[in-house]
């Protein structure tokens, strides 16, 4: 008689609709996990902002991904989006809380996961590379219990322009930034950080940390594997 096989694990992920980086870091890292399956949902959130309030989230956009992936069976959902380290973690707090009462499991999201991360890590110093200006990098740092000592911004607005950023780009500033840091932080999920962080970690010798990996890893880790 044939053993009954293991049952699969699941986690859920929100993305902005513009977003096209997310699913590539999942379709990166995944591979790893098979016995773990990865459901994705969207929100409006596109251009400039545009689908979204500059000063929160939509809630029952995130409401209705949260339920819908309720309905896969996922057992974490996590808001894979960077926007709410500028808003402060209380925000971020609740709409981990709106999630998890919408999917029937526990929620969390990416700025959530780091600040976690880089408690978990000790860090103190980090630098940012953020998608917009070195303005929106700073504001996006205020968000964290660390000091930002050094910034550089693409100045990209456009979600899907951001997605297609070389690796080398991103390699070259944080390179610039990574001297004085104990960690840089790629910061925004539209941004292909995961091409570059695992080189740039053993070349710099420090954290790097990709946004977009840093959501999956909260998945990963809130289902107790190892990411």
């Amino acid at each position: 008689m044939k053993e009954p096989s293991m049952p699969r694990r699941v986690i859920g992920t929100i993305v902005p609709s513009s977003n096209r980086t997310v699913e590539r870091t999942l379709a990166a890292i995944m591979p790893a996990f098979p016995q773990v399956d990865s459901c994705i949902a969207r929100i409006p959130y596109w251009g400039n902002g545009l689908g979204q309030p500059a000063d929160g989230y939509e809630v029952a956009s995130y409401r209705d991904a949260a339920r819908l992936l309720g309905h896969a069976g996922a057992e974490v959902v996590c808001w894979n989006g960077s926007k709410g380290a500028a808003l402060g973690l209380a925000t971020d707090e609740a709409l981990a809380v709106l999630m998890a009462e919408a999917a029937g499991c526990p929620g969390t999201t990416t700025v959530l996961a780091t600040a976690s991360l880089l408690a978990r890590l000790g860090i103190r110093r980090v630098a940012i590379i953020a998608q917009g200006s070195a303005q929106d990098a700073v504001a996006h740092g205020q968000g964290f219990a660390v000091e930002t000592i050094a910034t550089r911004g693409l100045g990209i607005q456009d979600n899907r322009k951001a997605s297609a950023i070389q690796p080398e780009v991103l390699a070259t500033m944080v390179r610039e930034v990574a001297p004085t840091a104990d960690a840089v932080l790629i910061w925004s999920t539209n941004l292909p950080g995961y091409l570059a962080a695992a080189a740039l970690e053993t070349e710099l010798g420090i954290p790097i940390l990709d946004s977009a990996s840093v959501g999956v890893w909260a998945c990963l880790a809130a289902l107790g594997l190892d990411p």
